[in-house]
């Protein structure tokens, strides 16, 4: 193997291992962020050739090619839930993702529905239930006998509990969110209704979802459309009230990562320092 080579096998080392920092780096600094799932890089030899001066027989040795390196969210591990007490914050116990929208408006081609486990929501100042992260929560409007009116993606709209028009003109005294989704409001005259059913949205294969800002996911092909289905049934998991699923960060974990990964950043590191005094001597004896 020439001396170049050893360059360029060092140097991939570097760049991946710098992807791993990367990932840890993310990791600990969202270790408390509601609904974050954990970086984990996935490292792959690259695609090497035989030696020149080798025959192509199996078994013959083979020119090394370096490494490479990809983070990816492990986005199906399921994160601890903690009670918080607010009714309106809201876990996922098992499979599913929260269906939200950038704004109050439906989602459409050109502000499209993203997905979350980050169910820290609150009503904004209309009504509305948003995130810390921004994204308003979707869901159907029940019908008269309480259920949603909607089961796709385009019938669904934001999430509100301040809305008059849904009760009747009866005022609104209380707002209760149930196991399986529905959003029932307690009216002044005693009275209650059943204003939205939250769905969730399942995949057939989760970690193969886009990333998205915010601790939000986008469907892609890999993932596979989403299918809405209502909490607790059909293999989605169960929604959990006044509670939040933390992050799937583990520190201690992360640590340990960052000292392997240092090593092994400082040994490649003097890979190229040894190519780089072998080269020198080289040029000094060829002059």
């Amino acid at each position: 193997m020439s001396l170049n080579g050893v360059f360029s096998i060092g140097l991939s080392g570097i760049n991946a291992l710098s992807t791993s920092f990367e990932a840890i780096s993310n990791n600990v600094a969202n270790s408390q962020t509601t609904g974050y799932r954990r970086l984990e890089t996935d490292f792959s030899t690259l695609v090497s050739a035989p030696a020149p001066e080798l025959d192509t027989r199996v078994g013959t040795p083979r020119a090394g090619g370096g490494v490479s390196a990809i983070n990816r969210a492990a986005i199906s591990q399921q994160g601890a839930v903690t009670r918080t007490g607010a009714e309106t914050n809201l876990a996922i116990n098992g499979d599913g993702f929260f269906v939200v929208s950038r704004d109050a408006a439906e989602g459409d081609a050109i502000n499209p529905f993203l997905f979350t486990r980050a169910g820290g929501f609150r009503a904004d100042a209309d009504g509305n239930l948003v995130n810390d992260a921004g994204y308003f929560l979707q869901g159907s409007i029940a019908g008269a006998s309480g259920a949603a009116t909607s089961t796709s993606l385009g019938g669904l709209r934001t999430v509100n509990i301040a809305d008059i028009g849904l009760t009747g003109g009866a005022a609104i005294a209380d707002i209760e969110i149930t196991d399986d989704g529905q959003v029932i409001a307690r009216l002044a005259n005693g009275d209650t209704r059943a204003l939205f059913d939250i769905p969730l949205a399942v995949f057939t294969n989760p970690d193969g979802l886009d990333d998205a800002p915010l601790s939000a996911f986008r469907r892609s092909e890999d993932s596979g459309e989403a299918t809405l289905v209502r909490s607790g049934q059909d293999g989605a998991g169960t929604i959990e009230r006044a509670a939040l699923e933390l992050s799937t960060v583990d520190i201690s974990q992360e640590f340990s990562t960052l000292i392997v990964t240092q090593r092994a950043y400082a040994s490649n590191s003097q890979i190229i320092s040894i190519a780089d005094e072998l080269l020198q001597t080289l040029t000094e004896t060829a002059a």
